[in-house]
C-alpha cells in the first residue's frame, strides 16, 4: 500500500512539472527607434506560420507616447517588426522597391526582397529586455 501511494505522488509530481513547462513564458520588451512620435507606430510579433500575413500579437503606440513594447511569449523562434504609419491608414504601405513608410525588424533586414522568416527570426529562451527595432 505504501508503494502505491508513492507512485501516485510520483505521477502527480511529474504532471506538475510538465504543466510548469507548458506555461513557461519569457518577456520580450524594448523600444522602437527612429520614429518621429507624430504618427502611430505599430509593433508586431510574428511566428513562422502566418509570417507577414497574420501577427501573433500587435501593439499600437499612439503619437506622442514612448515607443516601448512588451510581449509575453513561450520560448521559441520569434520575429518582431515595427513601422510608423505616416498616412494613418493602419497598413504598412508598400512600393515597388519595398516599404514606403519607415519600418524595421528586431534582427535587421537589408535585403532587396520581401524578408523570409529565417532572415529576421531570433531564438528566445529567456527574457530579453533591451530589444531595439530601428526604423529606416
Amino acid at each position: 500500500m505504501f508503494r502505491r501511494k508513492r507512485s501516485w505522488i510520483a505521477i502527480w509530481a511529474t504532471a506538475a512539472a510538465v504543466h510548469a513547462q507548458e506555461v513557461r513564458t519569457v518577456t520580450i520588451s524594448g523600444e522602437v527607434r527612429g520614429a518621429t512620435h507624430t504618427h502611430t507606430v505599430y509593433v508586431a510579433l510574428w511566428a513562422e506560420r502566418g509570417f507577414l500575413a497574420q501577427p501573433i500579437q500587435e501593439i499600437r503606440i499612439e503619437p506622442g507616447h514612448d515607443a516601448r513594447f512588451r510581449f509575453a511569449v513561450a520560448p521559441g523562434r520569434w520575429a518582431i517588426s515595427a513601422y510608423e504609419d505616416r498616412n494613418e491608414n493602419g497598413l504598412l504601405d508598400m512600393g515597388l522597391f519595398g516599404p514606403k513608410e519607415p519600418s524595421g525588424f528586431w534582427r535587421p533586414f537589408r535585403g532587396k526582397h520581401k524578408p523570409h522568416f529565417d532572415e529576421v527570426v531570433v531564438a528566445v529562451d529567456r527574457d530579453c529586455a533591451d530589444v531595439v527595432v530601428a526604423l529606416r
